[in-house]
């Protein structure tokens, strides 16, 4: 889809900018936007000579892998990290954080453990806090602990945070019950932080200031009508260390303007993987062409969590945490999607568990494969 004009504008003169790094001056004759290379962190690893600007001040380093397994070194200049936090501090304003403001930071690890909850819970009574983040699981664990222990919260608290992670509707439910205040959520990537952040209609506003997302049909990557599912990339306006250009989130979503005028995203529960069958692989975002599916049971309150496991070539489980009716159907109907879409004979289980392992960053995959690990046993 075509760039409003004022997009339009913005990114051509983004564009010229970009000769300054090798990479794009060897490109400086394409003239369309949509013709420039979607890049990844594979790309940039094997060519980062190309993309890295010399730092001439001092740069704060991270690592990321996202859900690719390719480990990826961040680099941000202390004015990039700056204009960062500024761009996220923007959207947390409208939620009514003043400037000067306390926010209590759950960390990755588990809070499954009595005495990290504990923790929290204490500082909760000793603090005036304005705002929680963390992700939905573990802002989950501390709000049963906080009602299990009948604690009192902050009078300061005006909403808690999620990042990282997907909200499903009884999580959102059970936070907003225990704090009494708003949830809201946060999209983005440790390369290039806020891509969209939730407004007052409960919506992922992407940040059209900072970042221009564009949605493409995987395998080809041609530009989707909006409302129509497929590969999130995303531009950044303020990166310049590294230049992430048409740069893939690894996720599946959709866009589209609200009532209001602003661009908003979709994000569909099932991240970027593959699915390994013998000889070929299929991109795990055909479940977008099964997006209701999901979405039913990503807003089931009774579902608090699920992940589709591909135990090997034919052979899949749906992990389900909490209770469905029908369960006969719903596996009938995922195992016939998963046929139809391979084209090959498929069996589904369907199995009950307590909790579902987050990965070793404390993230929950919608999607995992497990192929490459059972050939080697």
């Amino acid at each position: 889809m075509k760039p409003p004009i004022d997009m339009e504008r913005k990114l051509r003169q983004f564009m010229a900018s970009l000769t300054e790094y090798p990479y794009y001056r060897a490109l400086r004759d394409v003239q369309h936007w949509s013709d420039l290379p979607v890049t990844d962190k594979a790309l940039i690893n094997e060519k980062r000579e190309l993309f890295e600007l010399p730092h001439p001040g001092k740069v704060y380093e991270s690592f990321t892998s996202g859900t690719t397994g390719i480990p990826f070194r961040c680099v941000k200049t202390i004015e990039e990290r700056w204009r960062l936090a500024i761009s996220i501090y923007r959207h947390r304003k409208k939620w009514g954080l003043p400037p000067k403001h306390q926010m209590l930071l759950l960390s990755n690890r588990s809070l499954s453990e009595p005495h990290h909850l504990d923790y929290y819970a204490n500082q909760l009574q000793r603090q005036h806090f304005h705002m929680i983040q963390g992700r939905a699981s573990a802002l989950v664990s501390l709000a049963q602990h906080i009602f299990q222990k009948n604690m009192a919260l902050p009078s300061s608290l005006l909403f808690v945070q999620n990042w990282g992670e997907p909200v499903h509707a009884s999580q959102k439910h059970e936070i907003e019950r225990v704090f009494r205040v708003p949830l809201v959520d946060y999209y983005g990537l440790e390369e290039i932080w806020c891509i969209a952040f939730s407004n007052q209609l409960g919506q992922l506003e992407i940040d059209e200031d900072s970042v221009y997302v564009e949605v493409l049909e995987p395998g080809t990557n041609m530009p989707v009508q909006d409302g129509t599912y497929g590969e999130i990339v995303v531009t950044s306006f303020l990166m310049r260390s590294i230049p992430y250009v048409r740069y893939r989130t690894g996720d599946i979503g959709r866009t589209r303007r609200n009532e209001y005028g602003a661009r908003i995203v979709e994000l569909f529960p099932v991240r970027n993987a593959q699915i390994k069958l013998p000889g070929r692989e299929i991109h795990s975002s055909i479940f977008r062409y099964l997006d209701k599916f999901f979405y039913e049971l990503a807003q089931n309150e009774q579902i608090k969590q699920f992940q589709v496991v591909q135990e090997s070539h034919t052979e899949f489980r749906l992990l389900i945490v909490g209770s469905i009716s029908e369960e006969q159907r719903l596996r009938t109907r995922l195992e016939k999607f998963l046929q139809q879409s391979l084209r090959a004979e498929v069996s589904l289980t369907i199995e009950r568990k307590d909790q579902i392992p987050l990965t070793p960053n404390g993230k929950l995959q919608s999607f995992i494969s497990l192929v490459n690990d059972n050939a080697q046993r």
